[in-house]
């Protein structure tokens, strides 16, 4: 099995089945650019998965270094990236309120 099949079947393990297969059927047929700052949200609106078990399913993905997850602090005007951080902690509130 190829690394990319054995984290699959990790993920299949540790997220809710649905949610699991939605991810590895995005992540085998989107294109490159549909893989960068994936909306959880919209994502589990668009593949029919639950809310809470799309974000949870894609906290383990991310675990398994299926995903790199960073958090983006966005304008409010015009929603421009002002800042992106690799931890929710490291987001300094003070500096944009």
């Amino acid at each position: 099995m190829s690394e990319a099949g054995n984290l699959f079947a990790l993920l299949r393990q540790s997220a809710e089945p649905d949610a699991a297969r939605a991810i590895e059927e995005l992540l085998r047929d989107a294109p490159d650019r549909a893989l960068s700052r994936i909306n959880v949200i919209d994502f589990a609106r668009q593949s029919g998965v639950d809310e809470e078990r799309a974000i949870a399913a894609f906290l383990h993905a991310a675990r398994l270094g299926l995903f790199e997850l960073s958090w983006n602090v966005l304008c409010p005007g015009c929603g421009g990236v002002l800042d992106t951080s690799t931890t929710l902690k490291s987001v300094n509130k003070d500096e944009y309120d």
